[in-house]
């Protein structure tokens, strides 16, 4: 099957050591426009979370970047100060993983520790949105400039043996170095932004931005079923 490309303009996949730790760099050969345009991205108006079940795993939006055994990854190197997670990480195992919203994959690239990494950009009725998936692997035919639409399955979660999980970020703006970072120091550092940047809560974000699920039409003859239910009446009559 052919994929849909975008003409928006694209940074292609690479290989990188420590992305989420060092601005990744792109030359002529790694930094290019898209394919032919075969169909352009639907826009935007709602999210959904990109693996069916969410439950935590060690670090939150806004946590120490830490490994769940406690070791710190990063710190300032003047304040010594640890760096603020940008995104929530999940439990999961190796499963699919879908897109949070219709757009475009615009980045890839890979890291020795963290596996995999995916950029995919929104054009939303308020301004360009990057959803950010790490520790993945894309499926075959899923490349930079892919257009895809909120629910499909474009990869899946990479093995990393009991480091297992899912991590995914929220970035508000269009594509930028920063839209790769994993952590941030909770004070501008070493060339660094500070958290939270243009990073929102990733959970909160997609939760604002669900689509609502319209409620059948009822007779006004038929009981409501449970929970909407009325409350029964606990006074006696007199």
């Amino acid at each position: 099957m052919i994929r849909a490309v975008s003409r928006l303009p694209v940074v292609a996949a690479i290989s990188i050591s420590a992305v989420w730790m060092s601005a990744p760099t792109f030359s002529q050969d790694t930094a290019r426009p898209a394919s032919t345009v075969r169909a352009a991205a639907q826009p935007v108006d709602y999210f959904q979370f990109p693996l069916p079940s969410w439950a935590p795993h060690c670090l939150g939006f806004g946590s120490e970047w830490r490994y769940c055994d406690g070791t710190v990854l990063r710190r300032c190197s003047a304040s010594g100060a640890i760096w603020l997670h940008t995104g929530v990480d999940i439990t999961t195992g190796i499963q699919p993983v879908m897109a949070a919203a219709n757009g475009v994959i615009i980045g890839y690239i890979v890291d020795p520790t963290f596996r995999g990494g995916i950029l995919i950009r929104h054009d939303t009725p308020n301004g360009i949105v990057i959803t950010q998936y790490w520790h993945v692997w894309p499926r075959a035919g899923y490349t930079v400039g892919t257009v895809v639409t909120r629910g499909e399955v474009f990869a899946d979660i990479a093995d990393m043996g009991s480091r297992t999980h899912f991590h995914f970020a929220v970035f508000i703006g269009d594509y930028e170095a920063d839209a790769w970072r994993g952590a941030l120091p909770p004070t501008r550092c070493d060339g660094f932004p500070a958290f939270p940047y243009r990073f929102v809560n990733p959970t909160d974000f997609v939760m604002s931005h669900w689509q609502p699920i319209p409620l059948p039409f009822r007779s006004h003859r038929q009981p409501m079923p449970f929970p909407f239910q009325r409350p029964i009446s606990t006074r006696t009559k007199p």
